[in-house]
């Protein structure tokens, strides 16, 4: 937790306590918050309680913000308000926000030998011979692309995975720093299991005490703009004349087990249920969006059922989502 500066200091110091408690932290949240400490500091050094003004000015749409962008920058600030309103400490209300924007992205429908091109060049970069750090980096090229690919994970969630949150022995991942505050767990294929074992065979003699299992140093990671600069490098030595994103390889991983299901007999809510655990989503409707963009498969379900997707897919209550 960082240290708060503002004269709301104390209040946010018990509203952190609150969502780390109830499991509703993550590290956005925080990093937002310590940006409206400051911005409190810096503009009301005098105020003694929090106002509509401070928090309509805060949360105003600013000229370079996208509304998805402004709604991220200002959910903490509008969970503050709930907390506070529920214990009658604010007469502050929710400032008007921009509506979400659903998003455009069409995924990159991926052919195998693109996929077999770009994972070749993660293995064949070229590397200074015996420079400690560019061989860290070429093995980190080697499985992490890999692992997000066989298992559907985010970026934030690769780069973030400590090394006390691989279990090798069971084949499974403990995602622990995800979008929003989602905790959950990832099988993974055994053949995606020796490859990591591999990995962590070598990356351990090079850099024996990391945090990270995809270390910057013994106790840092990389950056978000690090892995997508490289993704989109190696693809586009590989695969020049299409165009693909790196949270594409997560599209794919789900659209690929829903297309895995088209033909075979199977109780359909229930697998599309695992799925939205093993892909952290908090609620079932997200997963949803992955049925929209599988080719043909609101008319295969009503060939085989005679129901659409809605008949299919019960209304999961939030309780049960958790």
């Amino acid at each position: 937790m960082f240290e708060c500066i503002s004269f709301l200091a104390e209040t946010l110091y018990k509203f952190v306590d609150f969502m780390i408690a109830s499991q509703h932290w993550s590290k956005t949240y925080e990093n937002h918050l310590r940006l409206f400490d400051k911005y409190l500091y810096a503009r009301y050094p005098d105020g003694s309680q929090l106002s509509q003004e401070m928090v309509d000015s805060w949360c105003a749409k600013r000229p370079s913000e996208s509304n998805n962008t402004n709604l991220a920058r200002t959910n903490v600030v509008v969970a503050l308000i709930h907390y506070l309103q529920r214990r009658g400490l604010t007469d502050v209300k929710e400032p008007d926000r921009p509506k979400t924007l659903k998003c455009t992205h069409i995924p990159h429908a991926f052919t195998t030998e693109e996929f077999s091109n770009f994972f070749y060049i993660c293995d064949h970069i070229k590397i200074l011979p015996n420079h400690k750090d560019d061989i860290i980096k070429k093995l980190i090229f080697c499985v992490i692309f890999r692992l997000m690919f066989c298992t559907g994970i985010r970026p934030l969630e690769a780069r973030m995975l400590k090394r006390n949150e691989v279990d090798l022995l069971h084949g499974v991942l403990n995602i622990v720093q995800t979008k929003g505050h989602d905790q959950h767990y990832v099988a993974i294929h055994k053949s995606m299991v020796e490859i990591l074992c591999e990995y962590d065979k070598h990356i351990d003699r090079l850099i024996p005490d990391r945090v990270y299992f995809f270390p910057k140093g013994s106790d840092g990671h990389w950056s978000k703009e690090w892995l997508r600069e490289h993704f989109a490098l190696f693809w586009q030595q590989t695969n020049a004349f299409s165009h693909a994103t790196l949270y594409d390889f997560r599209h794919h991983y789900a659209t690929a087990n829903i297309n895995k299901w088209i033909d075979s007999g199977f109780d359909f809510y229930d697998k599309l249920y695992y799925l939205s655990k093993s892909m952290g989503h908090c609620n079932i409707e997200h997963t949803k969006y992955y049925y929209s963009i599988v080719p043909r498969m609101a008319d295969i379900l009503r060939d085989k059922s005679g129901s659409d997707f809605d008949d299919l897919v019960p209304e999961v209550s939030e309780n049960e989502i958790w």
